[in-house]
């Protein structure tokens, strides 16, 4: 009987024929400092090893070794000042970092500002839902304070403080649920909205009527929020804040403003 196919032989032969890469050494000694890094091993703020107790911890050459510190200061990680042999500076992950990568891969997916605002719908109301304690009470407070500070720069037309002042509360927010992971996620978004809202600020030269008024509006409503929380009603806070994101989308919508691209860190559209 004929044989078909190919042989057991034939397959390793493929395999062992395949071009296996190795990682470069460069990339290992990079990945194994980062891991440190990362896992708060090597603290911000201190020096790595001199240069050359690196190359004798690694064995490796010496371009080897500035080839791995070269990928890790543009990961942001270290910084590496003219000297080098002294050790370079850990700066750790930051979260400009993760921002302006977050910020590239949004824009270039076309995302816009009504996106974002659905984006918070999600998640926002059922965070308030579930305050309580402590953390509730911590929250109000914490709440109250950017309330305050958006109707004082409101009144001294510092329209961007303004801005900043929304996110912030947003932020606040999401960080009362007490989850790091939804926190981080938050602050990301909530610089980008925030960059992007000043570029708007800025093409327009002064803010229009309508968007002075909505930023009223806004006061009025974060306010109502904290007066609900207050009491300890955050089933009826959550309904709220449901209702008052929905009807802020409309603005989005009817304003234009929703439809915005977002642009990446630093540039304008």
């Amino acid at each position: 009987m004929a044989k078909t196919g190919t042989s057991n032989d034939d397959s390793l032969k493929d395999v062992f024929n395949e071009d296996i890469r190795l990682p470069k050494l460069s990339h290992l000694v990079a990945s194994k400092l980062r891991e440190q890094i990362v896992s708060g091993k090597l603290k911000p703020g201190s020096l790595l090893l001199p240069e050359t107790q690196m190359l004798e911890r690694f064995n490796v050459s010496r371009p080897t070794l500035r080839e791995a510190m070269r990928i890790l200061e543009a990961e942001s990680l270290i910084t590496i000042g003219r000297g080098m042999r002294r050790g370079a500076i850990v700066r750790g992950p930051t979260i400009e970092k993760a921002v302006e990568f977050t910020s590239f891969m949004l824009v270039s997916e076309g995302v816009t500002m009504r996106d974002m605002h659905e984006a918070r719908m999600y998640f926002e109301p059922a965070i308030i839902e579930g305050l309580k304690g402590s953390a509730l009470e911590t929250a109000v407070v914490e709440l109250r304070d950017c309330v305050d500070l958006m109707i004082a720069n409101r009144k001294k037309r510092n329209y961007t403080a303004v801005v900043a002042g929304t996110n912030r509360f947003h932020e606040t927010l999401v960080r009362a649920s007490g989850n790091k992971t939804m926190t981080l996620v938050c602050s990301i978004l909530q610089s980008i909205s925030d960059e992007a809202y000043n570029v708007i600020i800025a093409s327009e030269g002064n803010v229009s009527r309508a968007l002075d008024r909505n930023m009223e509006k806004t006061s009025m409503g974060y306010a109502a929020l904290c007066d609900l929380l207050e009491k300890g009603k955050t089933r009826e806070a959550a309904s709220f804040w449901r209702t008052y994101m929905e009807r802020s989308l409309e603005f989005l919508k009817r304003s234009g403003v929703g439809d915005r691209l977002l642009v990446a860190q630093g540039t304008a559209e």
